[in-house]
């Protein structure tokens, strides 16, 4: 007897977590952690790949005004992390090491660290926002 209740509790637990819907962020990082980046995968009947947002910019044409403009917007989200206290080791050193390889003539090198520190940039502020938003759980009871 209680075997086969337990086997109907391991069924109506497995059961109820199948039929909860995932976000597209769950299934985003799913698929990313899974497939790696340029990756298609469907969610509610749409195609979508497994690039971030910088990776997509870093693949429009390797040229020096593209990749200034990418510098300079990653520089802006590094210093938005910075004004609100989140600021990360890497994306200051990305980004100068993309102006070096700008020097250089290196664009699509520059544009791919750019896009690495925008990325690490947007991620710092993500993880500030979400400790504001959940500070009361870091409060012991």
């Amino acid at each position: 007897m209680k075997k086969t209740t337990m086997m109907l509790a391991a069924v109506l637990t497995f059961s109820a977590g199948a039929v909860q819907a995932e976000s597209f962020e769950q299934v985003f990082d799913q698929q990313r952690a899974l497939y790696g980046k340029g990756h298609e995968f469907t969610y509610e009947g749409k195609t979508y790949t497994t690039d971030h947002p910088e990776e997509v910019e870093a693949m429009a044409e390797p040229s020096q005004a593209n990749a200034e403009a990418l510098i300079a917007s990653a520089e802006a989200l590094r210093v938005k992390s910075a004004e609100v206290g989140y600021e990360w080791r890497d994306p200051a050193r990305y980004i100068e090491q993309a102006r070096a390889a700008v020097a250089e003539g290196q664009y699509q090198q520059a544009m791919n660290l750019a896009a690495r520190a925008k990325y690490q940039a947007r991620m710092s502020i993500a993880q500030y926002e979400d400790a504001e938003a959940n500070w009361q759980r870091a409060v012991p009871e």
